[in-house]
């Protein structure tokens, strides 16, 4: 897969062309930190761009509809201490995101001995584009500190 981030650099250059991404799904897996993202975008065999921004998912939605006007998104991300407010923010947006367990996105030997964040947010974009990951059931209510959360897969 290639890595190429001049298209998204040229679609905020004044006087340039914007890419219209009608039509198209863009991949987006996504490294939660406390802090940060990671955020890596794949359309087909390319990688649109991988950076990190801040832990904002109202930023995140913004940052995907103006540098990918007209795209459709799939998001994933591992999860992780900080919850699923994230994916509910994706999903009320309308953008489709799953969670995954992080034993279950496969790695090559080579992205275990260079493990970061731009390989994490890259691998899971591409697993995700290749139907790779499963995704888990999250919950939908917030639940007070002493009641028990009971999840089952048929609802």
């Amino acid at each position: 897969m290639k890595q190429q981030t001049s298209a998204t650099t040229e679609t905020n250059i004044k006087g340039r062309n914007i890419i219209d991404f009608t039509g198209k799904t863009i991949h987006v897996g996504i490294d939660v930190h406390e802090k940060d993202f990671q955020v890596a975008k794949v359309l087909g065999d390319i990688c649109l761009g991988n950076h990190r921004m801040a832990a904002n998912g109202q930023g995140l939605i913004d940052h995907l509809r103006t540098h990918y006007p007209g795209a459709g998104f799939k998001c994933v991300y591992e999860s992780c201490a900080w919850g699923f407010t994230l994916q509910r923010q994706l999903q009320q947006a309308g953008i489709d995101c799953i969670v995954v367990h992080a034993a279950d996105v496969s790695s090559s030997d080579k992205e275990k001995k260079r493990k970061t964040d731009n390989v994490d947010a890259l691998k899971l974009a591409r697993n995700h584009a290749a139907h790779q990951l499963p995704a888990f059931m999250c919950p939908t209510k917030k639940f007070k500190s002493n009641e028990t959360l009971f999840v089952s897969a048929k609802n």
